[in-house]
């Protein structure tokens, strides 16, 4: 059965946790009113001044993402020219204001940049919020990069860290670091009457005692959290992607259960995983299909509500809707195209082909209603999973069988089926 192209105005996620919204859209102009007061921590990861236009590598098919060896480099996004930093500086105020009126009045905001943008990033932010609300320049250390004989060698990212006022919330004991501090130098060792042993300094008439066992927490210099590796199984090939750990302590010290975690410029999703996973709500905008694509997959196992454009296929998708006890199966025959998707960008191996469902990158089971498209079930290329399942359960509920196909390219289609009891 040949199924039909289908339209939808919002896709709902069927999952468990305190669930959030993607939405594709430009940050600047994208109607946010409804999340005015609402959101307790802003992170913000946006475009810098290289003036560098930068790549996903996609992997493509089983062989892609079981070897890493066939991949097609897509746009993602691209930086400010490091000629002029007028448009940098304009860009940044403008979204950084949207940012602010979204904040509760008790949030935090963090806005990650480089050393070349650092500065002035910190004026701005200085403008937007005072330099009374101020918290931290955070230095995030990392090992990976280059050497440089002409300078340095640069290793560090900079992270603002700024409250919207002084009745900000903020608890550093949800944090423990995972190196401990040496706190052995010039300190007496001791063990108190129940065996716990201490370390203790006495200075200005005062003694401090800090014991071995207590936690150790973070100070502005977070050398302790790795850069992502090549290998590592969170990458997903989306440039500059942040480790989970990084943005999990920025949203535990900042936020509670439940609360609204925001990002918009949200890239490969970081921010949006690491509240999904820790059970806070989240909201993520980007305007790169690409950045959506990424971001939808690794929020596969959370409620989600998804606002993005179908995009016009010339595929034929070939697939099947049998009804059971309580479930259809839904099976994924076939997706054909007329010509190679991938022509005009570049591949490794040259010339790569994405024929029949090498050229899907997940697909969703669902119903369809009222213009809603709910998916219950996916199927996602992964590391874990380099190889599409070709049958999904749907239960038996009202509405109309449909799946969701996205393309290596990121083009997300609506097709239909039989039409539910």
């Amino acid at each position: 059965m040949i199924w039909q192209r289908a339209e939808c105005v919002r896709e709902i996620n069927d999952q468990f946790g305190a669930g959030g919204r993607l939405l594709f859209g430009d940050a600047l102009k994208t109607d946010l009113e409804a999340y005015t007061g609402q959101a307790q921590c802003v992170y913000l990861d946006p475009p810098g001044m290289s003036g560098n236009s930068f790549t996903c590598r996609m992997r493509v098919g089983d062989k892609g993402w079981q070897t890493g060896k066939r991949y097609v480099e897509l746009p993602a996004y691209k930086d400010f020219s490091a000629v002029s930093g007028k448009d940098y500086d304009a860009f940044l105020l403008r979204l950084l204001r949207r940012a602010r009126g979204m904040m509760a009045e008790t949030g935090s905001i963090f806005l990650h940049t480089d050393q070349f943008a650092a500065a002035r990033a910190r004026m701005i932010m200085d403008e937007v919020f005072g330099q009374e609300n101020f918290r931290n320049e955070i230095i995030w250390r990392y090992q990976t990069g280059g050497r440089s004989k002409r300078y340095f060698s640069r290793k560090h990212d900079n992270i603002l860290f700024y409250a919207k006022s002084p009745v900000h919330f903020f608890d550093i004991t949800r944090v423990p670091s995972q190196k401990k501090a040496d706190r052995a130098n010039h300190m007496k060792r001791r063990v108190d009457e129940k065996g716990r042993s201490y370390r203790s300094l006495t200075t200005g008439g005062k003694t401090y005692i800090y014991y071995d066992d207590e936690p150790a927490y973070p100070d502005d210099v977070w050398d302790d959290v790795s850069s992502m590796q090549q290998k590592d199984p969170q990458r997903t090939g989306y440039p500059a992607q942040k480790p989970q750990a990084l943005l999990e302590r920025m949203v535990l010290s900042t936020t509670n259960p439940g609360d609204l975690v925001a990002d918009l410029t949200c890239g490969s999703g970081t921010a949006l995983v690491a509240a999904a996973a820790n059970e806070r709500r989240f909201l993520g905008l980007d305007n790169s299909v690409i950045s959506l694509s990424v971001c939808r997959k690794r929020l596969a196992s959370w409620s989600l509500a998804m606002e993005a454009p179908l995009h016009e296929s010339e595929a034929l998708v070939d697939a099947s809707a049998l009804a059971g006890i309580g479930y259809y199966t839904v099976s994924l025959h076939a997706h054909t195209l007329p010509a190679n998707p991938l022509a005009g960008y570049p591949c490794r191996p040259a010339g790569l082909d994405a024929a029949g469902l090498d050229a899907v990158d997940q697909w969703y089971a669902g119903l369809l209603n009222n213009g809603v498209f709910t998916a219950y079930n996916a199927s996602l290329r992964q590391k874990q999973t380099p190889e599409l399942a070709r049958e999904l359960e749907v239960p038996l509920l009202r509405g109309t069988v449909a799946i969701l196909i996205v393309d290596v390219l990121g083009r997300r289609s609506l097709w239909t089926g039989a039409r539910a009891m």
